[in-house]
């Protein structure tokens, strides 16, 4: 069809000795297996000098085919392309299409969507911790050292890391990449527009074009989608407990300080990332943590449903009392959310008792069908 006929687009190498020219012609990649391997094998194809030109990104792959589920009881009902992790811990998603594709055009957008949605909401840390071990493994390296070399420093604090990358998680901070050999202006327009509008998501398109010729082969990457204000990576270090209380207003502090010595008190563990901290819990049924509770130094806490493995009517019940106490506002499926003032503290005290007990009657009674202990 004349329709789908190539451009023939071409880029000429001229030899080391400058007497002759190579001719490179512009050809689509076979499958879009080929393009997925080259970029699990290459991740400098997403460039990221364009993405970042002041503080270029960095890659570290988890995993290809990463399956994403439906639900927190479900099995995996989606598989992304390629799960990348920048150097600010950033979850990036990627995935390839090619031209020929004509699911580009719009059907990947809502696939990816689903993907972000669903993979924010359901992947645990450890899942991901242990699939990017196991693809540092199949590649005869140590995670932990390929982590160090992402941040560009022996001294990168490994487990610091991670909770950054729960902490974007968990905020929806996100990346999302198509990458195509050739975008149509329907997935342009698309992307122009959600990166416009996204707050904390960056979603952009990555061109990459196959240049064949003489027996040589040559990739061009380009980014395709940024707005006009670059959304730059979060900054700076991890917050102490000193300093969280230095940033938090002195009417909130004592309230925060109650909360880490109570948490503490009920064996639950406390993260501090770059915005503030949160309260986890170990469930020994799933050997795993669960994050609960985040606070901000701006007056701010929030509790988190996402992570819970409980039944969803317990968690409609929890939901349900944790609403009547009129501190808290919904802000997401799996978020309430309580901003403090003067007239709200004493609850406030209350409220975070009544969380660490429940979350702990959970964590020590929790049965084989995903939470049918008692609600009350």
């Amino acid at each position: 069809m004349r329709g789908c006929k190539m451009s023939n687009a071409k880029i000429f190498l001229v030899d080391d000795d400058g007497d002759r020219l190579m001719q490179m012609i512009e050809t689509p990649f076979v499958t879009e297996e080929n393009l997925q391997i080259l970029l699990a094998r290459y991740p400098d194809l997403l460039p990221g000098d364009q993405i970042d030109p002041e503080n270029p990104r960095q890659w570290l792959l988890v995993t290809r085919e990463l399956g994403v589920p439906g639900g927190i009881a479900e099995a995996d009902r989606w598989s992304l392309d390629h799960l990348f992790l920048d150097q600010d811990g950033i979850p990036t998603f990627v995935e390839c299409k090619r031209s020929s594709n004509t699911q580009a055009r719009r059907e990947i957008v809502a696939q990816m969507l689903d993907y972000a949605a669903n993979g924010i909401e359901y992947w645990s840390i450890d899942r991901l911790r242990q699939a990017a071990a196991e693809t540092a493994g199949n590649r005869s390296k140590s995670l932990d050292e390929e982590i160090k070399r992402l941040l560009g420093s022996d001294e990168g604090d490994v487990e610091e890391y991670w909770k950054q990358v729960e902490e974007n998680l968990r905020f929806d901070k996100v990346r999302l990449l198509f990458v195509t050999d050739n975008p149509p202006k329907e997935l342009r327009r698309l992307v122009e527009f959600l990166n416009r509008q996204m707050k904390d998501v960056e979603v952009l398109i990555v061109e990459i074009k196959q240049y064949l010729g003489e027996g040589q082969k040559a990739m061009v990457p380009r980014v395709i989608g940024m707005s006009p204000v670059d959304k730059k990576p979060a900054k700076g270090a991890v917050l102490t407990e000193k300093g969280f209380m230095e940033k938090c207003p002195s009417e909130f502090a004592p309230f925060f300080q109650k909360v880490i010595e109570q948490a503490n008190e009920k064996i639950f563990s406390i993260y501090w990332a770059k915005t503030g901290f949160s309260v986890r819990k170990y469930f020994p049924f799933f050997n795993k943590y669960a994050s609960v509770i985040y606070c901000s130094p701006k007056g701010e806490f929030y509790f988190y449903f996402a992570q819970l493995p409980i039944s969803e009517k317990l968690a409609e019940d929890l939901r349900r009392q944790l609403l009547s106490t009129g501190i808290f506002k919904e802000t997401g499926k799996k978020t309430l959310t309580s901003t403090l003032d003067i007239h709200t503290l004493d609850k406030a005290n209350d409220v975070i008792e009544l969380i660490l007990e429940r979350i702990t009657r959970i964590a020590e009674n929790f049965s084989e069908d995903f939470g049918s202990i008692d609600g009350k």
